[in-house]
């Protein structure tokens, strides 16, 4: 090695040895000319400049904050382009507010780290922004206006926070604990976004009277939602998004599918008292387990483009819609949906769409192109007082171009299908009339049975994470389904079968869970 470059790292090295990271208090509320950070004399000003000139490789520095409003109004902090820790005494003590247009707050660059703890923030721009290659982090701060963005290649962590205007993801984002207003997963220049949302709430009351709705919009990269809240606002996958929400609640929003390639999963979801309904509209691939859908006013789920839905494990319970067909679920075009281990009760349709003759107050198709509806170990309970005029209290719809294949479900209520819509069809029970058009050759089906013979009892928690019905002892359902259709599991995700047959609907009377299946029970 020259000895040239022998002592540059040498003295490189004596530099880095004798670096020590710094503490900056700021003492000053306002925002005079800046000169020097110096104690008993320091604007927040001063005191990012003199971090910023810092020794970069000193480790952490820390700028701390006392009570107080800070108004900076000399143009944009100097950028971070080292470790740097801005401490509040609380997001409700401590305020930094900018006013000046397009000007950002804190900016963190190519390879910087800012952490930012117990602070309110105001600015008309960019209150946060970690450019591409930064790390940001966020922990007690209440954003009051100004947008907060993770640039492409960058990562933010946000917990215990509050951003009451706009999240713009374009590379790693980790929101906890937290409420947001709005949150855009944006397609990034280099890799795609990647966002994580755990016991967080999107609230679309958070910004009083704003130009644009609440949403979570996808336009790219993954999204994962757990253990959080969506109110007053709206899902909306706007691009090849794969959006998987778990453990969750949505009220009083929609959700919506408007790419191809888009793929969504809710997976213990609590779909209530909604606006809208789950919505696709184009070719994309839904996936629905251990859900809960009722009292939503738009019905439940609209099943359209030619996408791809499964269902199972889900109840939809009170949904109503004014309109022509499917009061918990609408089936159109050329869109298959397979639904499994699943409970409908009391779903139906405003009095007025009645009168009109509305079809399929459970579930209703129309406008077809090739639609198939596919329904396996199904219980189907119509409303105790249906408005008069519905045409099909449980499955019905409009016109000839679907094809509906039913097995082993249970159908307590009426159809209203045209004639040669029905397909595949066994093990079904029907009552109390004969109106499904079920195969009774050779007792492939049995129709005209009484609510009494079925014994289904109330509505309620039986075991697993949905409502259900479970027969009483001596139901007709009993280990009655055929063997070939029979599903592993029930509904709760309880075994079949259990006794000497598989029972006909969502739950399977006996069983337990399947953990325990073993016989080692606690």
């Amino acid at each position: 090695m020259k000895p040239s470059i022998v002592l540059a790292a040498l003295a490189l090295a004596a530099c880095s040895a004798g670096a020590q990271a710094e503490t900056f208090v700021v003492t000053r509320l306002d925002d005079p000319l800046p000169d020097a950070c110096a104690p008993g004399d320091c604007s927040l000003r001063e005191a990012m400049d003199a971090a910023g000139a810092n020794d970069p490789f000193a480790g952490t520095d820390e700028i701390v904050l006392a009570a107080g409003t800070y108004t900076p109004i000399r143009g944009a902090l100097a950028q971070v382009r080292q470790k740097l820790h801005v401490r509040g005494a609380g997001s409700t003590a401590t305020r930094i507010a900018i006013a000046e247009d397009d000007v950002s707050l804190f900016v963190a660059g190519s390879g910087a780290e800012l952490t930012l703890t117990g602070l309110g923030l105001s600015s008309t721009s960019a209150t946060v922004l970690a450019q591409s290659g930064a790390w940001a982090g966020l922990d007690d701060v209440v954003v009051e206006s100004g947008t907060v963005t993770d640039g492409g290649e960058s990562a933010m962590e946000i917990r215990r926070s509050e951003l009451r205007r706009t999240l713009y993801a374009y590379g790693a984002l980790l929101v906890e604990d937290s409420s947001i207003f709005n949150l855009y997963a944006m397609p990034a220049q280099v890799g795609a976004p990647d966002v994580t949302v755990r016991r967080s709430v999107v609230d679309g009351t958070l910004y009083p009277d704003p130009p644009l709705s609440s949403t979570v919009t996808l336009h790219e990269g993954t999204f994962a939602m757990e253990n959080s809240t969506i109110t007053q606002s709206r899902l909306y996958l706007i691009g090849p998004a794969a959006a998987s929400v778990r453990d969750s609640t949505i009220t009083r929003s929609s959700v919506a599918i408007d790419d191809a390639a888009a793929s969504l999963r809710l997976d213990g979801v609590r779909y209530l008292d909604n606006g809208g309904p789950v919505r696709t509209e184009v070719a994309a691939t839904v996936t629905i387990v251990d859900s809960e859908f009722r009292d939503n006013a738009t019905r439940a789920i609209y099943a359209a483009g030619g996408a791809d839905w499964n269902v199972s494990g889900s109840s939809f319970v009170d949904n109503r819609v004014d309109g022509n067909a499917g009061g918990a679920i609408v089936l159109e075009d050329d869109t298959e949906l397979r639904i499994s281990n699943s409970t409908f009760s009391g779903n139906t349709f405003a009095a007025s769409a009645a009168a009109d003759g509305a079809r399929g107050a459970a579930i209703g198709y129309r406008n077809g192109a090739g639609a198939h509806l596919i329904v396996r170990q199904a219980t189907f309970v119509a409303p105790a007082a249906p408005p008069s005029g519905i045409v099909g209290t449980l499955i019905g719809g409009h016109g000839r171009s679907v094809a509906v294949d039913l097995s082993n479900n249970i159908l307590l209520g009426s159809c209203g299908m045209d004639s040669g819509v029905l397909a595949n069809n066994s093990g079904n029970l029907e009552g109390p009339g004969d109106t499904c058009d079920l195969d009774t050759q050779e007792q492939q089906n049995r129709v005209g049975v009484s609510a009494a013979a079925l014994g289904l009892g109330e509505l309620g928690d039986h075991g697993g994470l949905t409502p259900t019905y479970l027969p009483a002892d001596g139901s007709l359902a009993i280990d009655r389904a055929p063997a070939p259709q029979c599903l592993a599991t029930d509904q709760r995700g309880y075994d079949r079968p259990h006794g000497a047959g598989c029972d006909v609907g969502a739950v399977e009377a006996g069983a337990g869970d399947a953990i325990f299946a073993n016989g080692f029970e606690p």
